[in-house]
């Protein structure tokens, strides 16, 4: 059975024996009801405030650490001059569980630090045993582990790949 409203809707779009959204909804005239509509975009909302909040609090963790000193202001790479020439992390090939051990732990032997609270000597890093930081790691300890998820998450939305 068809409703007046129903009829006039282009049926293009429909798979054989499906019926329009709003029908399926149980709507009698095939509208939502607001009530429905209303609780969506509550949560459309929301999500967006929080991912808003999140993005922010992995920019605050890339200042708080300074990544843009080595990294350039859009992890584009640095240039050298008074901080080491850091490689783009526009282009980068690390994944996020990558980003987040070199965040967390450094990288042995070059001039990424580790940033990591507890980095080596509570949470083990590259499979070394817990310890101090090895002598080729240097660790500057300002994130905690909370920060550097914001900070990858940060990354993955607006740095990598742009």
């Amino acid at each position: 059975m068809t409703s007046e409203v129903d009829s006039h809707m282009p049926r293009l779009w429909l798979k054989p024996g499906h019926t329009p959204v709003s029908a399926a909804l149980g709507s009698a005239r095939g509208r939502v009801p607001a009530m429905a509509l209303i609780a969506v975009l509550s949560l459309c909302s929301a999500a967006l405030a929080q991912n808003a909040a999140a993005l922010a609090a992995g920019e605050n963790a890339w200042d708080k650490a300074g990544c843009l000193q080595c990294h350039g202001a859009q992890g584009q790479g640095g240039d050298g001059g008074e901080f080491p020439a850091g490689p783009s992390l526009q282009k980068t090939r690390l994944d996020r569980a990558a980003l987040a051990e070199t965040i967390s732990c450094g990288l042995p032997g070059t001039q990424m630090p580790a940033w990591l609270d507890d980095a080596y000597t509570k949470r083990s890093c590259y499979g070394f045993p817990l310890g101090p930081a090895p002598a080729e790691v240097t660790a500057t300890p300002v994130l905690s582990a909370g920060e550097i998820e914001a900070l990858v998450n940060y990354l993955m939305a607006k740095i990598v790949g742009r």
